[in-house]
């Protein structure tokens, strides 16, 4: 609305000029705050159309759009405007009571979104936080990302000796391996030994590349891991965990609609029959309420069955 209203501001004041009865033109202070609050409401804007999508609110678009309005809200406390302050600092307040600790799975499925990785919550910490506190939380989200690293590349280690030992090929590759020299036998133990431990971690490598255009509209980040899944096989095993964490469980149309929640198949656990059963038994506990009766079919003969008072309330 204020967006809108700002690209109309000459043709407002044209019109209140022309039509001396038209009382609602905004003063000159009043369009200098809406100027100023409009860039505050986009960002919560931008929040709740991505959130309230229901086929990919993945936990790698939260977190980004959390930093998008604590930076605003720091602008507007920072503010010459008085208005502004006042309303920033009341927003920070309510902020703070539920974003003022950094959400490290928020982050770290963050970080493993080619085009943001480790670079953009560096300096996203930078515009958040203050002096010593930002070296700080930043080596807290490294250590907690190389200890996730390490027990995934632990299991998949494991898992791929397992799979070793169930092959039929490595009796042949050991048989090959046998008909060699000696030396050349000592030799291929070294590299076995050598290329366990490579001097440089899977995990650095995926953050060393350079990033993914943000630019990219048509960019798929599942398609993306699953074509680059071969490359970082430990670093894809800790994608497919923090990607399927919903960024909430409930659409935002239903916090602020009035028409009730709707089941789907992405925010829902709840099975077809469950579903049922919940359907029906609220409409019983309604039916209880106005003293109706329910004609219940049971096989060759009818049941009338009356139900007591209730006095719990459905959804």
């Amino acid at each position: 609305m204020l967006r809108t209203s700002i690209a109309y501001k000459e043709a407002i004041q044209t019109y209140a000029d022309a039509d001396l009865n038209y009382k609602w033109e905004p003063t000159v202070e009043e369009w200098d705050l809406f100027v100023a609050i409009e860039p505050i409401l986009a960002s919560l804007a931008k929040v709740t159309t991505s959130l309230s999508a229901s086929s990919y609110p993945t936990a790698n678009l939260f977190y980004p759009h959390i930093v998008d309005v604590k930076i605003a809200l720091k602008a507007a406390i920072g503010s010459t405007s008085f208005h502004l302050r006042k309303m920033g600092n009341a927003m920070m307040e309510k902020f703070n009571k539920y974003w003022e600790e950094k959400n490290n799975v928020m982050v770290i499925a963050t970080i493993l979104d080619p085009r943001y990785k480790m670079r953009y919550i560096e300096w996203c910490f930078g515009k958040i936080f203050d002096g010593d506190q930002v070296r700080f939380e930043i080596d807290d989200v490294r250590c907690e990302l190389e200890k996730l690293y390490e027990d995934c590349e632990l299991q998949y280690r494991e898992r791929k000796a397992a799979q070793s030992k169930s092959s039929a090929s490595s009796s042949l590759a050991i048989e090959r391996i046998c008909s060699l020299p000696s030396a050349s036998c000592e030799f291929q133990s070294f590299l076995s030994s050598t290329e366990a431990n490579p001097s440089k971690s899977e995990l650095l490598i995926y953050l060393d590349e350079t990033n993914v255009s943000l630019s990219d509209k048509e960019f798929d980040l599942l398609s993306w891991w699953k074509v680059n899944s071969h490359r970082f096989p430990v670093v894809s095993r800790m994608a497919k965990k923090f990607l399927t964490v919903p960024a909430t469980s409930v659409s935002s149309e239903s916090t602020f609609s009035t028409g009730g929640r709707t089941l789907d198949d992405y925010r829902s656990s709840l099975s077809p029959s469950m579903v049922e059963a919940l359907v029906c038994s609220s409409s019983w506990i309604r039916g209880a309420h106005d003293g109706s009766t329910y004609v219940v079919p049971d096989e060759d003969d009818m049941e009338t069955i009356s139900f007591p008072k209730s006095f719990v309330e459905s959804n």
